[in-house]
């Protein structure tokens, strides 16, 4: 079979998976390309690639969470196959076609500043002149190699990259086709012939199973209490009727693939590579993850992150201070809408009783002066009559609602990671219920981590905090040399390969994907 006939069983196949693609060649197309890249030099480095390399390259760059036929369209096969590589105008449409893919892969095609107020980065400059000669000349010429230097390599995108290789033939190829839903409910031991589909889905997604009969067994139940719990509802291994878990096998192969593309899209933003020790909170999954390569270790465990009112932001950062007995001055929005909300309706004589009992203080905006919080008109205060020049700030203790361990960031809108005062919490699926901070399952674990070599051992630490019943008045600050600190990436993915080898997808609470793909220049 020949390579056109091939393309093309493989372009009919995608039909359903192609996105916009961009119409015929023009002059102002050719300016655009060449004000993304900033000077015409560009297009000179990449003419050093043969046409059909180039031509390859783009067909197979789905693998990259890129739609092929927007860098290689129709007309342009058209061309290609009337004549061949020693068509020049096809070859000069094609080197800008390629660079724009390759400015696309690296720095992302949606500017992250358009997505949300909770997006914390700016788009990435491409590579100079030289960096890309240089990677070319080190690739050895090839289109592939030179994608594979340009691309992502931070785990977390790799990830993702893995599970679309494993979903985007499955669209076209006949493994992934539509289940029809039961009408009766499925759960452990029921017979019915559409588990014998369900366990197909389920295995193309790495869930293992010894038998793929219609009986509902052991395998399937702790595949389904699997998938239950990242719909953050309490597992009960029953596929209902009508119910959530019917409702995530319906979404099509084709959503998922699109689910996969703005992930990868989001981690475009990112440097790309990841420092040698980090930690990555994936906010959608509620999951911590911490990978030192130098000491071969890792950590992971859960978290509970920003709703999605307050949402968790995206962002790099680095913890420079880990605090024991953190005292906790309520942020704004908290102040506004949950504090002072409580306060304004307490009659008089039950104002400062409240304050004791949560071991808060009220403090002037300097912090050098102590104020009776029964003498604030709170009223006015949420009605706006009434200027907000105050803080509130609870003491030390072992209730406090940062726990007894703080790590400090450095940014400036007052997110970092803590423990809490309500641990019972992280037995829960739905874990999405900050306010914006990340609450950490295993704190002591992390302090120790970020203190060893210091005289703050694991038993040091736990002989410093705050007992049951004791209120502090000060804090234990302990800043971190600048070769202890430890790069943060916050990231809201909702689909990843496990270690495991499961593909896992989550629900889009914060709504970042269709922004996304609003904006994404190729989408499936």
């Amino acid at each position: 079979m020949s390579f056109f006939r091939v393309w093309m069983l493989t372009l009919i196949g995608a039909l359903m998976i192609s996105g916009p693609v961009r119409a015929q060649y023009n002059q102002s197309e050719a300016e655009r390309f060449l004000t993304v890249s900033g000077q015409p030099d560009y297009i000179a480095i990449i003419d050093q690639l043969s046409l059909d390399d180039m031509r390859n390259t783009l067909l197979g760059i789905w693998v990259q969470g890129l739609n092929p036929r927007a860098y290689w369209t129709d007309d342009m096969e058209w061309a290609y196959q009337r004549n061949g590589s020693a068509d020049k105008n096809l070859k000069a449409r094609t080197n800008q076609e390629f660079l724009q893919m390759l400015q696309d892969l690296y720095s992302g095609s949606v500017d992250p500043q358009l997505v949300g107020f909770d997006i914390k980065f700016v788009q990435k400059n491409f590579l100079t002149t030289k960096q890309l000669q240089a990677l070319l000349l080190a690739a050895g010429n090839s289109a592939g190699a030179i994608v594979e230097a340009v691309a992502p390599q931070n785990p977390p995108y790799l990830s993702v990259k893995e599970a679309l290789k494993r979903i985007y033939p499955a669209c076209s190829n006949g493994q992934w086709t539509p289940i029809k839903p039961s009408k009766k409910s499925l759960k452990l031991n029921v017979k019915d012939n559409v588990i014998i589909d369900i366990k197909k889905r389920l295995a193309l997604l790495g869930y293992r199973f010894t038998n793929y009969d219609n009986l509902y067994d052991s395998d399937l139940l702790a595949a389904i209490n699997d998938i239950q719990w990242n719909l953050r509802v309490k597992p009960d291994g029953v596929i209902s009727p009508g119910g959530r878990t019917w409702t995530w096998f319906n979404v099509s192969c084709v959503d998922r693939v699109r689910q996969m593309q703005a992930d990868m899209e989001k981690m475009r933003w990112f440097p790309q590579r990841f420092e040698d020790r980090y930690i990555f909170v994936n906010l959608a999954m509620t999951y911590f993850g911490m990978l030192d390569r130098k000491q071969n270790m890792s950590m992971a465990f859960r978290t509970i992150n920003g709703r999605p009112e307050r949402k968790s932001p995206t962002m790099r950062d680095e913890i420079v201070t880990v605090i024991l007995n953190p005292s906790w001055v309520v942020p704004p929005t908290v102040f506004m809408q949950d504090k002072v909300e409580e306060i304004k309706n307490l009659p008089y004589w039950e104002i400062n009783n409240y304050f004791n009992s949560h071991n808060y203080e009220v403090w002037n905006k300097n912090f050098t002066k102590r104020i009776d919080p029964s003498t604030i008109d709170w009223w006015g205060i949420s009605q706006g009559t009434v200027a907000v020049d105050i803080y509130i700030r609870q003491k030390p203790h072992l209730g406090n609602a940062l726990g007894v361990v703080k790590f400090e960031l450095t940014n400036s809108f007052s997110i970092y990671l803590h423990d809490t005062n309500q641990r019972e919490l992280f037995a829960e699926p739905q874990r999405q219920i900050s306010s914006g901070c990340i609450r950490l399952e295993k704190p002591f674990d992390l302090a120790e981590y970020l203190l060893q070599g210091t005289q703050w051992t694991r038993q040091v630490i736990e002989a410093t905090v705050a007992k049951p019943g004791e209120v502090l008045n000060k804090s234990t600050e302990i800043s971190l040399k600048k070769e202890q600190r430890m790069p943060v990436y916050l990231a809201y993915l909702t689909s990843q390969m496990s270690s495991d080898g499961v593909i896992r997808f989550v629900i889009d609470s914060y709504d970042q994907n269709s922004d996304i793909r609003r904006y994404l220049a190729s989408p499936f």
